[in-house]
């Protein structure tokens, strides 16, 4: 499988965050996680509570920055710009993998309990060799410190995590861009 990119409504970028920004991301928010309620392994830290952003100046960076990659998704990807719905950023999350841990079910994040999502946003915080993979093209996101990743929330970007063959821990943000009704988030 290689990596594409750029490709397929599927966006990355590299250096996104720096290694530095990302090890600061990492020791600012990789205490007092929560357990997933499910059997992937990961522990997570919502950075969104109650509409109320918990580290205002992360976000700040992070929603500035990602406002130019989408500007650029945009541009690749005109179509998206015919959705007449007010759009935002929504559910974004510190995520950690244990070791030999991944979400690897494949799986689309647009469904019953989610019908609002649009854009998947992951932000990858540490390398491996592995990453997010796709079902269809064979298609894989490799894990690079600081890179982003910006894909379609439906069935037809169904992906999985895949688990990290050196068993180190990973680390990640992920995010969504949603509908949004004036004033509430999803």
């Amino acid at each position: 499988m290689v990596e594409i990119s750029n490709t397929n409504f599927i966006y990355t970028e590299n250096n996104f965050f720096s290694e530095k920004d990302c090890e600061n991301i990492i020791n600012k928010f990789n205490n007092n996680l929560i357990p997933s309620n499910n059997h992937t392994g990961y522990e997570y830290k919502d950075l969104f509570y109650d509409n109320f952003i918990l580290d205002q100046e992360f976000f700040n960076k992070f929603n500035s920055t990602l406002s130019n990659s989408l500007n650029k998704y945009k541009k690749l990807y005109p179509e998206i710009n015919n959705t007449a719905s007010i759009w935002g950023l929504t559910d974004l999350r510190f995520k950690k993998f244990n070791k030999g841990m991944s979400f690897a079910n494949f799986h689309s994040e647009h469904n019953l309990s989610y019908p609002n999502r649009i854009l998947s946003i992951q932000l990858y915080l540490s390398n491996h060799n592995c990453g997010t993979e796709f079902y269809r093209d064979n298609i894989i996101i490799f894990s690079n410190v600081g890179k982003l990743a910006i894909f379609p929330a439906y069935f037809t970007h169904t992906h999985k995590g895949q688990i990290c063959k050196e068993n180190k821990e990973r680390f990640i943000i992920t995010g969504y861009l949603s509908f949004i009704k004036k004033g509430k988030k999803e």
